[in-house]
């Protein structure tokens, strides 16, 4: 058969694979995932890949279907673009055109679309979770590109070239309000002044559309500048230098129980899992501890492990065997490990048997233990994802050596994982090792408000101690969001005690990429009511929930309890202000649209104030009604001797009735807001 030679692969955009001869050859979506999965991961065990393309399927039958759709594939195209062999891999002549977010260049690549685009992966989980983790790198890796593309454009005056960037980054985040600036100080450094403004409108309508709020009063500073013509831009604003206490704080607190049990358990020779939320500070307190011991042993398991077996297993012991290339296998254990790691077999080899499992574990254990030569510990990252045979394994090590640490034994081990996030096997594991005293269990919890203080007084920088009760309320503790919007403020200059505290915080990026991973975890009727909450926003409660959703309440309350053991939700509200914040920005605006005014009917049922009401009512669209009802606000302003409420219920149903075309109504309403100055 034909080699590959000159065959092109190209992924960012729509995929599209090109013969020698310049055709586009039609390509279905299992044969679109292994050329992909194979031209970022490079070789990969059948077990694996074929895993990822028949997750249903058992492994066998698995196996045996990816035989059949490489055979397929290379016969239907002529030439051997896929090579099984002892692993599965790309010909080296396939030229692809994308193998790693890195290797973006500033310009060419920067302008394209995502991976695969177009193409959806919704029957092959564990792939598309891949894959959205590889697009994910792609645009962070693009948005940095394009910002400091930006920057440099901007700093040689290149107006027109930075405008066009800065538009580009708006695509990757249309909801970010320095991509906003940026775009409008450009239009104003490039003398166009209507469309700076127009921008700053974009902004304000796609952030009232998209969140119900007004921009930051930063953004409407300088549509103010822009509009008198004051902007004074001569040079461009640098990021402030964060200092390295903010990065890395000196000081772990509210961790000093979790120190000492750590320290208990280690003496004791147990296996320590570390538990908790996303951000909390599990990898931090481990490696903290394990620093102090001596030189470790880091291994990790990944997503999409959980449904391969040994999956993490064989990519941690092929990292073994990469940092000790003197290492020489004795026959039986490359017997052994050959199901796990083919590569192992040598010329004259016989076919790896099916290896009884007392001889695979021994195998195991004796490679980790190369591994681990001069550590005290080995240290896994996010052993959620680990695959339940992987688990098993490290039951087997650990029952084995137990006391861990021992002289010439396997050294001190320690995990963190995310309790909600794991397999029910796998929870089953850990049970019976706690139960039998051969591990720990530490679970962290959120920082008091005492102790969010104590981090946010020694990251470095005066925070001022009125901001230090809203930080920690909003962060719910975690330090992982305190810390990030600390950063966010010093980023833009909001964290003097001589600036005014800002209205709202926005969500950053890795905080909102976090929750955003947490909401697709649950299940639709988990997700909707608590996207129900999220524009109810305060003073809701189960049976008004039930009433927007129109969904039976006990399964609202079920669906409550699930947002609860997710920690997106505690008591009779959300678990942090970024999870509301978070759960608002990415629901889709139909959606969005719908449930307000679901709410409007619900709240009016409740009888809510006309206020709160309205307000619901304006956002789902239905602005005659909003009105209407904030003439009744007033009323009800009076009565509580709130003048400036009802010149602002005024001057809103003004402006709501002026884009209904109701002018009589707008100017009835005019000459009673006239009357009360």
């Amino acid at each position: 058969m034909a080699h590959a030679r000159h065959w092109t692969f190209f992924m960012l955009g729509r995929p599209r694979l090109i013969n020698p001869d310049g055709v586009e050859l039609r390509c279905d979506r299992k044969p679109l995932a292994a050329l992909a999965y194979l031209a970022l991961e490079g070789p990969t065990t059948r077990s694996r890949l074929a895993g990822l393309l028949w997750p249903e399927t058992l492994e066998g039958s698995a196996r045996n279907n990816l035989v059949q759709l490489i055979r397929r594939m290379n016969r239907m195209l002529g030439a051997d673009l896929i090579l099984a062999e002892q692993t599965v891999h790309l010909h080296p002549d396939v030229q692809v055109d994308f193998t790693s977010a890195a290797h973006l260049e500033p310009q060419g690549d920067l302008s394209r679309t995502t991976l695969l685009e177009g193409v959806e992966f919704d029957d092959m989980p564990d792939f598309a979770d891949w894959l959205a983790a590889q697009r994910e790198q792609l645009d962070t890796r693009r948005a940095a590109s394009l910002l400091n593309l930006a920057q440099q454009q901007e700093a040689e005056g290149s107006w027109a070239a930075a405008i066009a960037t800065a538009q580009a980054l708006l695509t990757l985040n249309q909801l970010s309000e320095d991509h906003h600036r940026r775009l409008m100080r450009l239009y104003y450094l490039n003398n166009d002044r209507a469309a700076a403004l127009s921008a700053y409108q974009r902004c304000r309508e796609l952030l009232e559309q998209e969140l119900g709020v007004e921009p930051m009063p930063e953004t409407q500073h300088l549509a103010k500048e822009i509009e008198q013509g004051q902007v004074e831009l001569t040079v461009i604003p640098q990021p402030p230098q964060l200092p390295l206490a903010l990065r890395h704080p000196t000081v772990l607190a509210g961790r000093s129980a979790a120190w000492a049990a750590l320290e208990a358990a280690w003496a004791r020779g147990q296996f320590i899992i570390l538990s908790g939320e996303p951000g909390v500070g599990k990898s931090r307190l481990m490696h903290d501890f394990v620093a102090r011991k001596g030189p470790v042993l880091r291994v990790e398991a990944r997503p999409g492990d959980a449904h391969v077996p040994y999956a993490t297993t064989a990519r941690n012991l092929r990292g073994i065997l990469a940092t000790h290339p003197e290492v020489r296998l004795k026959a039986w254990q490359r017997s052994a490990l050959a199901p796990l790691l083919p590569e192992l077999l040598q010329d004259g080899d016989p076919p790896a048997p099916v290896p009884a499992q007392a001889a695979l574990h021994a195998a195991i254990q004796d490679l980790f233990q190369i591994g681990a030569r001069g550590a005290v510990a080995v240290v896994y990252e996010d052993l959620h994802y680990a695959d339940p045979a992987a688990i098993e394994a490290g039951l087997v090590l650990i029952s084995s050596a137990f006391p861990l640490g021992q002289p010439d034994g396997v050294p001190h081990m320690l995990c963190t994982v995310r309790h909600e996030e794991l397999s029910p096997q796998t929870a089953a594991v850990y049970d019976e090792m706690i139960a039998h005293g051969l591990a720990v269990q530490i679970a962290l919890a959120p920082l008091t408000e005492a102790e969010a203080h104590t981090v946010l007084e020694h990251v470095g920088l005066p925070v001022p101690p009125e901001l230090r009760t809203q930080l920690a309320h909003f962060s719910g503790g975690n330090p992982l969001f305190l810390l990030e919007m600390v950063r966010h403020l010093v980023e833009r200059g909001q964290l003097s005690s001589g600036n005014a505290l800002p209205d709202r915080f926005p969500v950053p990026e890795k905080v909102q990429r976090i929750i955003e991973r947490r909401l697709a975890r649950l299940s639709p009727g988990a997700l909707n009511t608590a996207r129900a909450a999220s524009v109810l926003q305060s003073d809701f409660h189960i049976e008004l929930i039930a009433q927007v959703l129109g969904a039976p309440i006990l399964d609202v309350a079920q669906h409550w309890e699930e947002l609860e053991n997710a920690q997106l939700m505690t008591g009779s509200g959300f678990a942090h202000d970024v999870v509301y914040e978070s759960i608002l920005s990415s629901m889709p605006l139909p959606v969005r649209r719908l449930l307000h005014r679901s709410a409007a009917r619900a709240l009016s049922h409740a009888g809510a104030p006309p206020a709160r009401i309205a307000a619901q009512w304006q956002l789902g669209g239905n602005l005659q009604a909003a009105a209407a009802l904030l003439e009744q606000a007033t009323v009800d302003a009076r009565q509580v001797l709130q003048p400036e409420a009802v010149r602002q219920f005024l001057a809103t149903a003004i402006e709501l009735y002026g884009q209904l075309g109701a002018d009589d109504q707008a100017a009835r309403l005019r000459s009673v807001l006239d009357g009360t100055h």
